[in-house]
C-alpha cells in the first residue's frame, strides 16, 4: 500500500500531516460530534483523534491511551455464583412451603422429649434432604450446559496489526486503543471499529453483524449519510468482522463496550432475564398450593385448638402433616429430572440446553423467528444456475464442495469429459480470473473459502467441472490483474497461455459488460454478438435476478500481439451467466412444512435484501398467499403499535438491525405469542435474550449469541429445532400427566389426614409416613410418566392455549373424584377398625399402606386423560411396569423388616389384611375406567 493513500478507485489524498499536524493538546475522543464518525471529514477525524495516517500513534501515547480508554474487549458475560446458584433452586414456592414445613417440624421435635433422634427429626431431615436433592440436580444441569458452553466459546480477534511510530506491529488485539492506525489485508479478524483511511478493492464480511451474507464493497472516500444503516457504511470496518479481499489501513474510532459489538452487547443486558411459560405456570401453580396449604392447616389448627385437651406442639404436627399431605413434595425433583433427561436426549440430536425449563418451553411456541444467513441458509455462497452458448445448465452439488456437475435444463447430468465448449470457456474464467482459493478442514473434512465468498462460489463452480484452478492454473502464465472496484464493476486477470496469447478473463456485473461485448461463444464456434443475442442475454438475466440470484456476467478476450495498444476489456466474446446465492440448508423445507402442521407460524427475520429473502422463503416454504415482507427503513417510519397491528400479517423482515430485531419480538410478544428466535450473528443477540426461547447456532454462531441463547445447536441444522418442538411438547404433556397423578394421589392423602384429624381419638398419618409415600412409593411411578413415549399425533396439533394452566378443570374434577374415592377407602378402614388404641394404630398402619399402593394401580389410568389404560400403546410400559415394581418392593421393606416398623409405625400383617388391602388399592382402576367411558361418551355427544 502506497504512503500516499490510494483507495480502490485510484485515487489519492496527501497525507494530513503535511498540511495540519495532529494536535495532542486535547485528549482524543471516540466519537464525532454527533457520534457519526463515518460522516466526518477524514482530515479533521484524524486531527480530533490526534492521529497520523502514516506514522500512527507512538508508543507512549499509545500506552496512555490504554491506561484511559481501558483494554479492547468486551466486558465478561455475568456469571452467577456457585453461591447464587444453588439458592436460585430454592425459589419456588413449594420448596420455600417445604422449608417452613421442615423448620416446624424441628421446633415440634425439640418439644418432644420421648423417643429417640430419629423418631423426633425424622420428618424434618426427610424433607430437607428432597429439597437439598432437587437443587443439586437443578444446578448440576445447569452447570453441565454452561461448561458445553465454554467448549465453545472464543472472543473477538487474538491479534491487530498496527503502525506505531511509523512501524508495522503486531500487538494483542486488546491492547489496540482510539487513535491506532491499523493494517488490514484478506484474512484479517478486525479488532475495533475504525474509519478507513486508505482501500484497495477492500470487501468484508459482516454477516455476523448485519446478516448480510454477501461480501459488504468498502471505499474510504466514499460519502456516507447521517441515516445510513450499519450494512451501507461502506468507509467503516467494525469489531466481529473480517477482511476477505484487497487490502487496507484505517484509524481505530471506538474500541471495547463503545464499538457496535459492544453496543449491541449493552442492548442484550439491558433486556434481562425473561421467564418461561412452565416457570410462570409451576410458580402460579405452586401459589396455588401454597395458599391452600395455609388455609386448610389454619382451619385444622383452629378446629385443634377449639376443640381443646391437646398439647399445643401435637396440634402442630397435625397442621404439619396436613401441610406436606397437600403438598407434592416430588413435583419440584421429578420435574427437574424429566426436563435433565429430555435436555440429554437433546443434547444427543445436536442441542445444548442451557436452562431446564427451555426444554418445554419450545413445545408451547407459536412463532419461530428465524435469521436467515447461517440459519436457514448454509451461509455459503453456490452457483445455481450456469448460462452458456444459448442453454441454462443446473449446478449440483452444495456450497463450497467441489464435487457435483451440470445438468442441462433438468435432464441427465452431463459427462463432465465432455462439456459444451461454451460451458468449458466459462469455468475456466471463472477459475482464473479469481483470488480465492478453497480449503479443506482435515478433521471435519468440511470445504471453506478463503477470500471473498463470490469468488469461492466461481472457484467451487469451476472444480465441479473437473476444471480447478490448480488443472488450469499450469497452462496459463499470470501477466496483469485489474481489480474489481466499485466504479469499474469488473474485474481483469490477463494470462499468457502456451501459444504465447494474452488472454483478458473478465467477469462483472451484466450491464457493464454486455455492452463492451462484440463476440458470442456457442457450441458452433465464436460469431458475431447481434441484438436479438444481447436482449436474449439481458432477459435471461433478468429472470435470475428475479429468483433472487446474485448475477455475474463471465467474457474474455483473446489478444494475438501482446503489444496491441488501447484498452484490453473491449472488443469482449461473452462466455456466460453464472446465477449464485446463499442456498437453504438440507432439511430446512421439510422442518418448515413440519412447523407449518403443528400450527407454528414461521417469519424470516434478516439483514439481507428484501428480494433475496422473498426469493428464499418461497423457495423454503414459509411463504403463504397474502404474506407481506417489510424493509428496515419501512420499518423505522413504523411505531410500535402500528408494527403490533401488521406484524400478524408480515413473514419477511428484511435488511434489519438489531433494535429491529428486537421490536419484531417485542410485537408478536404483545400479539399473545410465545416466541423462538433463531440467530447465529451478534446482531441477533438482544432478540435472542428478548424472546421466550433464544436458539443460537453452536457452529457457525458467534459467542455472543450463544450466550444470550436458551438453546444452542451445536449442529447448526435448523431441522433439530422441529425435534425440539416435538421434545418439548412431549416433556410438557408427560409433566401434566405425573402432576395429575401426584396430585390426585396427594389429594387422597389430604382427605384421608384432614378427615381423620378431625376425630380426636383416630391417630392421623404422621409425616414421615406422608414423605414416604409422597417421594418413595409416587415418586419412581411419576418420573416414569415423564418419560412416557411422546404421542405420534403431537406435531398435528396446534400450539396449547398460552392462558391455560397446567391443569383445566376436568383435570381438577378428576383430581377430586380419585382422590376422594382413595382418601375414603382409607378412611372407611378407622370406621371398620375397633375403637381401642391397639385396634386405631393397626388401622393407621393399615392406611399408610393402602394410600402406598393405590397410586401405583392409578398411574397406569395416567398414561392418558382420555383412553382407556387396556387400550394404551405399547399396553405395558417397561419403565412404568418397573417403577410400580421397584416403588411396591420399597414399600415393603418398610413392613416386612422388623427394625423398622418402630420407624415407620408398621406390623405384621395377616393374609386376610393384604387382601383386603390389595382389593381396596385396586379399586381405583375401575373406578376411573368408568369416569373414562362417561367422558368419552359426552364428548362424542357434544362432537355430534
Amino acid at each position: 500500500m502506497s504512503e500516499a493513500g490510494t483507495t480502490g478507485t485510484g485515487s489519492v489524498r496527501p497525507p494530513p500531516e503535511q498540511r495540519a499536524p495532529a494536535s495532542k493538546a486535547k485528549p482524543p475522543a471516540t466519537e464525532g460530534k454527533d457520534g457519526l464518525v463515518y460522516t466526518e471529514d477524514i482530515d479533521t477525524l484524524l486531527g480530533r483523534l490526534g492521529a497520523s495516517s502514516i506514522d500512527g500513534l507512538d508508543e507512549a501515547e499509545a500506552a496512555a491511551r490504554l491506561e484511559k480508554y481501558g483494554k479492547n474487549r468486551l466486558p465478561d458475560p455475568p456469571r452467577k455464583s456457585t453461591l447464587r446458584r444453588l439458592l436460585e433452586q430454592f425459589a419456588n414456592p413449594l420448596v420455600l412451603t417445604l422449608l417452613a414445613a421442615a423448620a416446624i417440624a424441628v421446633v415440634v421435635g425439640f418439644t418432644d422429649h420421648e423417643g429417640g433422634f430419629l423418631s423426633r427429626f425424622g420428618d424434618a431431615i426427610a424433607i430437607l434432604l428432597i429439597v437439598i436433592l432437587n437443587a443439586f440436580l437443578g444446578y448440576y444441569q445447569e452447570r453441565r450446559a454452561e461448561a458445553a458452553l465454554d467448549a465453545l466459546q472464543k472472543l473477538s480477534a487474538p491479534a491487530a496489526r498496527v503502525r506505531r511510530g511509523g512501524k508495522v506491529r503486531v500487538i494483542p488485539a486488546e491492547e489496540v486503543v482510539p487513535g491506532d492506525l491499523l493494517e488490514l489485508e484478506a484474512g484479517d479478524a478486525i479488532a475495533a471499529d475504525a474509519r478507513l483511511v486508505q482501500t484497495i478493492d477492500l470487501a468484508t464480511e459482516e454477516a455476523a453483524l448485519t446478516g448480510e451474507s454477501t461480501a459488504s464493497m468498502k471505499d474510504a472516500l466514499s460519502p456516507v449519510g447521517a441515516d445510513a444503516p450499519l450494512g451501507d457504511r461502506v468507509n467503516m470496518v467494525f469489531t466481529g468482522t473480517t477482511v476477505v479481499r484487497g487490502k487496507a489501513r484505517a484509524v481505530v474510532t471506538t474500541t471495547g463496550s463503545g464499538t457496535e459489538l459492544g453496543r449491541i452487547g449493552e442492548m442484550i443486558s439491558s433486556v434481562g432475564e425473561t421467564k418461561t411459560p412452565l416457570e410462570e405456570r409451576l410458580e402460579s401453580f405452586g401459589t396455588t398450593i401454597l395458599r391452600v396449604c395455609l388455609v386448610l392447616s389454619a382451619v385444622l389448627l383452629g378446629w385443634g385448638f377449639l376443640r381443646g385437651g391437646r398439647p399445643w406442639h401435637e396440634l402442630l404436627l397435625e397442621a404439619v402433616s396436613l401441610a406436606v399431605a397437600a403438598i407434592p413434595e416430588g413435583l419440584p425433583a421429578i420435574t427437574t429430572i424429566t426436563l435433565a433427561l429430555g435436555m440429554q436426549r437433546m443434547a444427543r440430536r445436536g442441542a445444548i440446553v442451557r436452562k431446564l425449563p427451555a426444554v418445554e418451553t419450545l413445545g408451547a411456541a407459536t412463532v419461530i423467528a428465524s435469521d436467515k444467513t447461517g440459519t436457514l441458509t448454509q451461509n455459503e455462497m453456490t452457483v445455481r444456475v450456469v448460462y452458456a452458448g444459448g442453454k441454462r445448465y443446473q449446478v449440483t452439488g452444495e456450497g463450497y464442495d467441489p464435487h457435483g456437475g451440470f445438468r442441462h435444463e433438468g435432464e441427465i447430468d452431463l459427462d463432465l469429459e465432455r462439456l459444451p465448449a461454451p460451458l468449458t470457456y466459462t469455468l475456466a474464467t471463472a477459475a482464473l480470473c479469481n483470488n480465492a482459493h478453497l480449503d479443506q478442514d482435515k478433521e471435519t473434512k468440511k470445504w471453506r473459502i478463503v477470500g471473498d465468498p463470490t469468488e469461492g462460489a466461481l472457484l467451487a463452480l469451476a472444480a465441479k467441472g473437473n476444471l480447478a484452478r490448480e488443472s488450469v492454473a499450469p497452462s496459463h502464465q499470470f501477466v496483469h490483474e485489474l481489480p474489481f472496484d466499485s466504479d469499474r464493476k469488473r474485474m481483469t486477470v490477463i494470462t499468457r497461455d502456451k501459444n504465447g496469447r494474452e488472454i483478458a478473463h473478465v467477469k462483472g456485473s451484466v450491464d457493464v459488460l454486455l455492452p463492451l461485448c462484440v463476440k458470442y461463444a456457442t457450441d458452433d464456434g465464436v460469431r458475431g454478438l447481434t441484438e436479438e443475442d444481447r436482449r436474449t442475454i439481458t432477459h435471461v438475466a433478468e429472470e435470475m435476478s428475479g429468483q433472487a440470484l446474485r448475477v455475474l456476467a463471465i467474457c474474455r478476450r483473446v489478444r494475438k500481439d501482446s503489444a496491441e495498444d488501447g484498452d484490453v476489456e473491449r472488443e469482449l466474446t461473452f462466455l456466460g451467466l453464472v446465477g449464485m446465492m446463499d442456498p437453504p440448508r438440507a432439511g430446512v423445507k421439510e422442518a418448515v412444512a413440519t412447523c407449518k402442521a403443528a400450527g407454528i407460524r414461521a417469519v424470516m427475520i434478516t439483514g439481507d435484501h428484501k428480494l433475496t429473502a422473498t426469493a428464499i422463503a418461497k423457495e423454503i416454504g414459509l411463504w403463504d398467499e397474502g404474506d407481506e415482507a417489510i424493509t428496515g427503513s419501512e420499518l423505522a417510519k413504523m411505531t410500535d403499535e402500528e408494527l403490533t397491528k401488521r406484524v400478524e400479517h408480515l413473514r419477511v423482515f428484511a435488511r434489519t438491525t438489531a433494535e429491529q430485531k428486537l421490536r419484531i419480538v417485542r410485537a408478536f410478544k404483545a400479539k399473545g405469542h410465545v416466541v423462538a428466535m433463531t440467530g447465529d450473528g451478534v446482531n441477533d443477540a438482544p432478540a435472542l435474550r428478548e424472546s421466550h426461547i433464544g436458539v443460537a447456532m453452536g457452529l457457525g454462531g458467534t459467542d455472543v449469541a450463544r450466550q444470550a441463547a436458551d438453546l444452542v445447536l451445536a449442529d447448526d441444522n435448523f431441522a433439530t429445532i422441529v425435534e425440539a418442538v416435538r421434545e418439548g411438547r412431549a416433556i410438557y404433556r408427560n409433566i401434566q400427566k405425573f402432576i395429575f397423578f401426584l396430585l390426585s394421589s396427594n389429594m387422597g392423602l389430604l382427605v384421608a389426614v384432614f378427615v381423620v384429624s378431625f376425630f380426636g381419638k383416630w391417630p392421623p398419618l404422621t409425616p414421615l409416613m406422608i414423605l414416604w409415600i409422597n417421594l418413595v412409593t409416587n415418586g419412581l411411578p411419576a418420573l416414569a410418566l415423564g418419560i412416557d413415549p411422546p404421542d405420534p399425533h403431537l406435531m398435528r396439533e396446534p400450539p396449547r392455549d398460552t392462558a391455560e394452566g397446567l391443569l383445566n378443570r376436568r383435570d381438577y374434577l378428576g383430581i377430586l373424584y380419585v382422590g376422594g374415592i382413595m382418601g375414603a377407602a382409607a378412611v372407611a378402614l378407622y370406621v371398620m377398625s375397633p375403637q381401642d388404641e391397639q385396634g386405631l394404630l393397626q388401622t393407621r398402619a393399615l392406611a399408610f399402606s393402602l394410600l402406598a399402593l393405590s397410586p401405583l394401580f392409578h398411574a397406569w389410568s395416567c398414561r392418558s386423560p382420555i383412553l382407556s389404560a387396556f387400550s394404551s400403546k405399547p399396553l405395558v410400559s417397561l419403565p412404568l411396569f418397573l417403577a410400580c415394581a421397584a416403588s411396591a418392593a420399597i414399600h415393603l421393606v418398610a413392613i416386612l423388616v422388623p427394625s423398622l416398623r418402630p420407624v415407620f409405625r408398621t406390623y405384621a400383617m395377616s393374609p386376610n389384611e393384604w387382601m383386603l388391602l390389595l382389593v381396596l388399592s385396586a379399586l381405583v382402576v375401575p373406578a376411573v375406567e368408568i369416569a373414562k367411558v362417561i367422558d368419552r361418551a359426552i364428548r362424542k355427544q357434544t362432537a355430534r
